[in-house]
């Protein structure tokens, strides 16, 4: 069995900002070797999202538009309630940010498994892997850690 992790490294441009990674993904894949297998995408923020789906600026556009509606950025979280919260907090910049964490919670889209056949990732045809910026941008990573035959 074969087995490669690589990382890459992206800042998004603003928040509810897009990435696609798909031919990051391509990339791992070939570079591992792997014809039969899998790839794992994860990203080890709490704050951002990996996805797979469409591709399609309206559809990128409705999905950002009802994350907003559902968890406004502009309400009372206890996450940045500094008067109440005791928790993991960073000494240097407490930034408001318990909207971001919330709807992270709520995709629970740390991770993605995608199918390798052929030497490529089993993507369907309009399927593209892309990271969402649920915060303000910063420096993230994208571990792809791929194996198999």
């Amino acid at each position: 069995m074969r087995s490669r992790t690589t990382t890459v490294e992206v800042t998004l441009p603003a928040r509810y900002a897009y990435l696609d990674l798909t031919e990051e993904l391509v990339r791992a894949v070939k570079d591992a070797g792997v014809t039969e297998g899998a790839a794992i995408a994860y990203c080890p923020h709490t704050t951002c999202a990996l996805l797979v789906n469409e591709w399609e600026d309206g559809a990128l556009e409705d999905f950002r538009e009802r994350l907003r509606a559902l968890v406004p950025d502009d309400a009372y979280y206890a996450h940045d309630d500094l008067g109440r919260r005791t928790q993991n907090l960073d000494e240097v910049e407490e930034r408001r940010n318990g909207h971001a964490h919330v709807k992270a919670m709520l995709l629970s889209a740390s991770s993605q498994a995608i199918p390798v056949s052929g030497g490529e990732p089993m993507l369907g045809r309009w399927q593209r892997l892309f990271l969402l910026e649920l915060d303000d941008p910063k420096e993230r990573r994208v571990v792809f850690h791929v194996f198999g035959e």
